[in-house]
């Protein structure tokens, strides 16, 4: 993936942020105590809501163009330079959305991912795991490809759209 594709995906990632992200947690009356959308440094999450009074949780946005029934679990983000992907990094919860038409301000679907509980579920897995390779983003990048229907049924995750 070119550096100008690259940057295509990431302004799509940072649209939906503020064109659907924003208005889901106001509509869930969550309040965003932080946004680190626009900051310059590697961050591991993406906002810090308010969900309940004094009860805070750290959320990593996902977007997803079309719609697929598979969650990409991040193994390495770059293959080339052995950095390890976002599984690993700091968080509660992720906001995995879907967007069949990238142009429409709603997703296809929307799912909660709880992070302690995908942690836990990964680290039980056991014999062969279907992976996949993508290009696009920071390198090529090595994921896991996990079956929604196994998450939902685990407890990992919650569809909401």
């Amino acid at each position: 993936m070119s550096n100008e594709e690259t940057k295509q995906f990431f302004e799509i990632e940072k649209k939906k942020h503020y064109e659907f992200f924003i208005p889901y947690y106001q509509q869930q009356n969550w309040q965003i105590s932080e946004d680190n959308i626009n900051g310059n440094n590697p961050i591991d999450w993406d906002v810090k809501l308010e969900v309940f009074a004094g009860e805070y949780v750290l959320v990593d946005e996902k977007v997803r163009t079309e719609e697929h029934n598979d969650f990409l679990l991040e193994i390495i983000q770059d293959l080339k330079t052995g950095k390890i992907g976002w599984f690993f990094s700091r968080k509660d919860w992720i906001l995995y959305g879907s967007w069949a038409d990238i142009e429409n301000i709603y997703p296809t679907s929307l799912y909660l991912v709880k992070a302690k509980e995908l942690e836990d579920y990964v680290y039980r897995l056991d014999g062969f795991i279907k992976t996949c390779i993508s290009k696009k983003g920071w390198g090529i990048t090595w994921n896991m490809a996990l079956s929604w229907e196994e998450l939902i049924k685990s407890g990992v995750a919650e569809k909401l759209i």
